[in-house]
């Protein structure tokens, strides 16, 4: 289905850049922002899956090739994008993998996957846009964290996934007192489980009644309820937060 923006255009004319853009929450995130008029550039690995999903969301909505552990990579897409559009407004560092089970059975090279993956391409996605956004004099960055950050693990990810995620919530608050004089806002939301392909088989029907129990509201978080988030934290609606840490989580943690 194509995506034109709705009549609340509140991202109109925004560039935006979403990494993991090919599924899940950010492909959710894709499909919001476009819907209130912004153009996104949907960066994932899985180039050919980004680019049936860029067409499904119509013409403001562009796939790109990018690992964000290639920080080489990373510059060369920013360089084409400031290319084609001359500006970078938002920054979604949505790109992740889970780890689950005791912390004893993770391997040395499944942590330096994790680590690589959730914290070093966040890393490396800022680094390479903070300039451009710095001589804009204006940008807006969305890290996706997790609820694990507070509860060192939880809901589905173990401890070593949680620790990542804090990493990501310490990196919201302290860019957010460095980038703020240049005019750059950066939060965090903050999920609880949402039913997308990375959990998927491993939610089974009794691990799914068990997790369900430790939600107050009775039911996991939507791709759609991160998405929305995501979209007034990109606005104007928002525009005096910044280096906060919003947990999607039905009340999960005040449990």
């Amino acid at each position: 289905m194509q995506h034109t923006p709705s009549g609340n255009a509140i991202l109109l004319g925004k560039i935006a850049l979403i990494t993991g853009a090919s599924s899940g929450i950010g492909l959710q995130i894709a499909r919001q922002f476009v819907d209130h008029g912004s153009f996104v550039y949907l960066a994932d690995i899985d180039f050919p899956k980004a680019q049936e999903k860029a067409q499904e969301i119509g013409a403001n909505a562009v796939a790109v090739h990018m690992d964000i552990c290639d920080s080489t990579q990373v510059r060369a897409t920013l360089d084409e994008i400031m290319r084609q559009k001359g500006a970078i407004d938002i920054l979604v560092n949505n790109a992740g993998v889970l780890a689950q089970g005791p912390f004893d059975l993770l391997s040395e090279r499944e942590w330096d996957k994790l680590i690589a993956v959730n914290l070093t391409g966040a890393f490396n996605c800022i680094q390479a846009v903070a300039p451009i956004m710095i001589k804009q004099n204006h940008g807006n960055m969305i890290n996706i964290a997790s609820v694990s950050a507070f509860k060192g693990g939880g809901s589905m990810g173990n401890v070593w996934y949680g620790a990542t995620k804090a990493a990501i919530v310490a990196m919201t608050k302290g860019l957010s007192r460095e980038l703020g004089p240049q005019g750059i806002r950066i939060n965090a939301i903050a999920p609880s489980l949402v039913e997308t392909n990375m959990i998927k088989d491993a939610l089974t029907p009794r691990i799914k009644k068990q997790i369900l129990m430790q939600f107050p509201l009775g039911r996991f978080a939507t791709k759609m309820d991160v998405a929305d988030l995501a979209v007034f934290l990109a606005s104007g609606l928002s525009s005096f937060i910044t280096g906060q840490i919003i947990a999607v989580d039905g009340g999960y943690l005040n449990v």
